[in-house]
């Protein structure tokens, strides 16, 4: 568990890292889309497998950190995901 809850947090902390390059930091706000299959790449964890699914279960339904984009058509079958304010001051509390 340990384990699943420091992937949960690294994988949020790079999905704004990558966010912040592509778009800047001004737009990392409440309802953005977060690029989690990009941060998972980039940690080494796959996205689909099953280190990746239960670091994004972590965040969505532990933590409150994220939610499920309705309006966005997945590609490939996966959810999009979007920050919420919890998701935020988590990161925020990290520094």
């Amino acid at each position: 568990m340990v384990r699943t809850t420091e992937d949960a947090r690294a994988l949020l902390r790079t999905a704004r890292e990558v966010h912040v390059e592509r778009h800047g930091a001004k737009t990392f706000t409440p309802g953005t889309h977060l690029p989690l299959e990009p941060a998972a790449q980039r940690l080494g964890i796959g996205p689909g497998g099953r280190r990746y699914g239960a670091a994004i279960e972590v965040l969505e339904e532990d933590e409150g950190a994220i939610e499920r984009d309705e309006s966005a058509r997945y590609h490939l079958g996966n959810a999009q995901y979007l920050i919420t304010e919890r998701g935020l001051a988590m990161l925020l509390r990290e520094g």
